[in-house]
């Protein structure tokens, strides 16, 4: 195909590719490192009017969906051009005001059985600051934070309190961390603050019951399915294949991988995989006649995905993962970068978790 200009990009050609059974676009730009850089540093409204302009320009087939820029090889920019919006199902209640920010009540048990009461914004401040960052994306945080008031709504319903080191959820009060940013700690949370306030009594549902909060940094490309949380299911996210958490290597002494499994050297020797999920990570590994599932592997030796390949030598087991995380639900780096793109939290939502409504109290 002949070199084609959109607006000030040179793309020297397009074509599609399966991803999970669906065409995805991809542009190859020109291989000049001056327009690679400029096209990287450009506003992303106005990358994404230009792509959607192309395509019209030249009768692509192509109303919505990711589109992944290529240069030299290297996807250097994706933008998501969706442009169906996600409506908020309205839930009608005489009592709205009581699933408010200022008004919802947490209670948050400790480990002696006291319990501390908060309002809902608060504990949402301490759960994001806690668990994830002061300084991600406002769509992204209004993503989590969305996940988060769906889980606390949940908790609160079923057994009346959270454990303040919940699975999902660890808390830790908002004065440890005033006292960490002591000169601007309202400059730090003012983000998160608005993300809460914008989508006050919003939440995520799946048949009509509360969903809960998975969460992880970076997959391996996919997120995972779980056959026993029907909303779980694998999901495009190469974004994440980007991440600097993506590949790591952790090499362990042979005698500190025995201690940490509570194996012998010929029970490490015997290693056979019995099964992987559908991303391709570890569900069940068997070391001998001892079976360990792959959360529990992964656990034991402290590594940071399911995701692995396993070299054993002499004296060495060096363990190279693929993702930083548990594969599930929602990908903090995907959804960075779909909110770099011009996303909104309910079409990152949609997108990690496509068989769920999102509902508002009004």
């Amino acid at each position: 195909m002949d070199k084609i200009f959109l607006g000030d990009y040179m793309f020297y050609r397009y074509d599609f590719r399966k991803i999970n059974n669906k065409d995805t676009l991809y542009l190859y730009l020109s291989s000049s490192t001056e327009e690679a850089n400029e096209f990287k540093n450009d506003n992303d409204e106005n990358i994404e009017n230009k792509i959607k302009r192309f395509i019209k320009q030249n009768n692509i087939n192509y109303d919505e969906g990711p589109v992944y820029i290529i240069s030299n090889g290297i996807i250097i920019k994706s933008v998501d051009i969706k442009n169906k919006d996600v409506e908020i199902k309205e839930i009608k209640n005489k009592k709205t005001n009581i699933y408010s920010n200022n008004e919802f009540i947490v209670n948050v048990r400790f480990s002696n059985n006291n319990v501390k009461r908060i309002t809902l914004k608060n504990y949402l401040i301490s759960a994001v600051l806690t668990n994830i960052s002061y300084d991600c994306d406002k769509e992204l945080l209004k993503s989590i934070i969305v996940l988060y008031r769906t889980y606390i709504y949940e908790k609160m319903a079923k057994d009346g309190f959270i454990n303040n080191n919940d699975e999902f959820i660890e808390y830790k009060s908002i004065s440890y961390f005033k006292l960490l940013w002591f000169y601007n700690f309202n400059h730090l949370i003012n983000n998160i603050e608005q993300a809460i306030d914008e989508t006050d009594t919003t939440f995520i549902t799946y048949n009509n019951l509360y969903i809960k909060p998975y969460i992880h940094n970076t997959n391996n490309g996919t997120t995972d399915s779980l056959p026993s949380v029907g909303y779980l299911q694998k999901v495009n996210s190469l974004w994440d294949l980007a991440s600097p958490l993506y590949l790591s290597i952790t090499k362990y002494k042979v005698e500190e991988v025995l201690n940490m499994l509570s194996i012998d050297k010929d029970e490490l020797n015997n290693l056979s995989i019995l099964s992987l999920t559908e991303a391709g990570c570890i569900d069940r590994i068997k070391l001998g006649k001892k079976v360990f599932t792959g959360e529990s592997f992964m656990n034991k030796l402290h590594l940071p995905s399911k995701d692995m390949t396993i070299l054993i030598d002499e004296d060495i087991v060096t363990f190279i993962n693929r993702g930083y995380g548990n594969n599930l639900g929602l990908s903090l780096e995907g959804g960075k970068t779909l909110s770099k793109s011009g996303c909104n939290y309910l079409q990152i939502l949609n997108y990690y978790f496509p068989k769920c409504r999102i509902k508002k109290y009004i």
